[in-house]
């Protein structure tokens, strides 16, 4: 399973409203507007009954953006060779000042939270992101909406969610574009797996460098800082041993803890996942400095974190190995998280999350749904989405082979398919297709072929692209390092290169396999690209003489 979170660099409350204007309560008579893309997913599951007047949830507002089109034009001149713009990325105040809500705007919402008796009131840095907490019945009379308890029929779950789209006084709809956290029916996991020991064969740093050809490139991620999206804890000594076991000269961990949250006094299930992240851009990547952001598994937490990377830009690279099924991470968080991720790819960082373990049918494990669905947030445009495949070596560690990863139910398979939310972007125009396809490159993920990391005090084969979004994480971090400073959204560049004639120079082109899994028939490998491998997977040396 799969988890992922948001960090935001939080403004305490009296020094934003030392500079926000504060305006009055809103009059009864205000006309209420519908925010109709965030009804709450899934409320088709049979309602059980209310939640309790007093029940404490911690929500979001999500506040609009200005000049929206000048901000899709921005991102495709930046990533343009022939512009004038092209690498000239924004500090968090250039775009802040050209595109964020202003403090008036926000105080405009933070007065709204406020009359509605809300607490614990946090400012994202960016001011793009309000995060708030009241009791049930606060939050059903502010946002004119039943707040009920489900139970999904199909995955057993209890959840509770808004009975209907929530209402906003018009004044504020004009700054809030989205309400995130009135339910809690999206649960972001991971999607590694363990297998027992010497069971596969598995990869190491040694194996990773010399088949993927990074051995070559005079670069081991030194000045470049890594981000990781994480909804759980680790253990520094775990990372210690592996980095002494394998001879890696390692950067500084670092832990920011979001929304209050840090794990790692006490990690749970989740450790494996975070010590797979770190340790797979370390056996690459090692000498990169590591930022671990831990925020609350909530939609709320998951924002909070997007936008606090954005609004702290500290990190070049962000992993992401946790993420949900785009119809249960619902259309106002898939929208509100992927802003912010827009925000950081503005300002030159690049973002590589995990496509899935469950073939098409995305939230089999989440819902129990067979129908074709693909994983968020690697369904983002701003996101390198990352499948899986099964690498082959040989004795010398040299790249034998690779096909699709497929090990049927009981280990998974490549996630791949297409966007319900968003809209293809235009550099994905050659594929065919009026929404967003993913995903848009892979690497090794199969238990046949797994990662040998050492986590919770001992040795494990891990298997996922849980393990192939932070290898691709760590190619990014290496460019960085090659190329001088951040490179945004590599995308486009990836699929000029997949369409030009230097694609075998870069690329490993996966032409077998298929994702199909659970009885839904899914996409099959071929020549070029396809929604299974994407464009495969990189050749080191090759590819990074290609970026720039």
């Amino acid at each position: 399973m799969r988890l992922r979170k948001l960090v935001a660099a939080a403004v305490p409350l009296p020094a934003l409203l030392g500079l926000a204007v504060v305006v009055p309560a809103t009059a009864a008579t205000e006309p209420l507007v519908t925010l109709a893309d965030n009804a709450a997913p899934l409320v088709s599951s049979a309602r059980t009954g209310d939640v309790a007047d007093g029940q404490r949830i911690t929500a979001a507002l999500s506040l609009k953006l200005h000049n929206q089109q000048a901000l899709e034009r921005f991102l495709a001149d930046v990533q343009n060779p022939a512009s004038p713009q092209y690498h000239h990325f924004l500090t968090p105040a250039q775009f802040n000042a050209e595109f964020g809500p202003t403090q008036a705007e926000v105080g405009k919402a933070v007065s709204f939270l406020e009359n509605a008796g809300a607490t614990g009131i946090e400012v994202s840095g960016n001011r793009q992101a309000v995060t708030f907490t009241g009791s049930a019945a606060q939050l059903e009379s502010a946002f004119h909406t039943r707040i009920g308890t489900y139970h999904d029929q199909t995955s057993g779950r209890d959840f509770f969610a808004n009975d209907a789209a929530p209402t906003v006084p018009a004044d504020v709809s004009a700054v809030v574009g989205n309400v995130v956290g009135l339910d809690n029916h999206a649960l972001r996991t991971h999607t590694s797996a363990v297998a027992k020991p010497n069971v596969v064969k598995a990869v190491t740093p040694p194996v990773l460098k010399t088949a993927y050809g990074t051995s070559g490139l005079s670069a081991t991620g030194s000045g470049v800082k890594v981000g990781f999206v994480e909804f759980d804890g680790y253990k520094k000594a775990d990372v210690t041993k592996y980095d002494s076991t394998y001879g890696l000269s390692a950067g500084s961990v670092t832990t920011v803890p979001v929304s209050g949250a840090n794990y790692d006094s006490a990690p749970g299930d989740g450790q494996i996942e975070v010590e797979l992240d770190i340790e797979v851009v370390h056996a690459l990547a090692a000498a990169a400095n590591d930022y671990v952001y831990e925020a609350p598994n909530t939609s709320a937490g998951e924002l909070a974190m997007y936008q606090k990377i954005a609004s702290d830009h500290t990190v070049n690279v962000v992993s992401i190995s946790w993420g949900a099924c785009e119809s249960a991470e619902g259309s106002s968080a898939a929208n509100s998280v992927s802003n912010a991720i827009a925000t950081g790819t503005a300002e030159g960082i690049s973002y590589f999350a995990a496509a899935g373990d469950d073939g098409t049918t995305d939230c089999y494990r989440q819902t129990g749904s067979t129908a074709k669905a693909v994983d968020f947030p690697a369904s983002s445009p701003n996101v390198t989405g990352v499948g899986g495949t099964q690498l082959t070596v040989t004795s010398s560690n040299a790249y034998s082979s690779e096909k699709a990863w497929n090990d049927g139910a009981s280990n998974g398979s490549t996630g791949g398919g297409i966007s319900t939310v968003f809209t293809a972007p235009s550099w994905q125009s050659a594929q065919s297709t009026t929404k967003r396809k993913v995903p848009d490159v892979s690497a090794d993920a199969a238990s046949g072929s797994g990662y040998y990391i050492y986590t919770a005090g001992s040795w494990e084969t891990v298997w996922g692209t849980s393990g192939a979004a932070p290898l691709w994480a760590a190619f990014a971090t290496l460019q960085n390092q090659v190329h001088g400073g951040g490179l945004g959204n590599l995308n486009p560049k990836l699929y000029s290169i997949g369409n030009g004639s230097s694609y075998g120079t870069g690329f490993h082109d996966v032409t077998t396999g298929n994702n199909t899994l659970h009885g839904t028939t899914g996409f099959t490998a071929g020549t070029g690209y396809d929604q299974v491998t994407g464009w495969g997977s990189f050749k080191g040396s090759g590819l990074s003489g290609l970026i720039g």
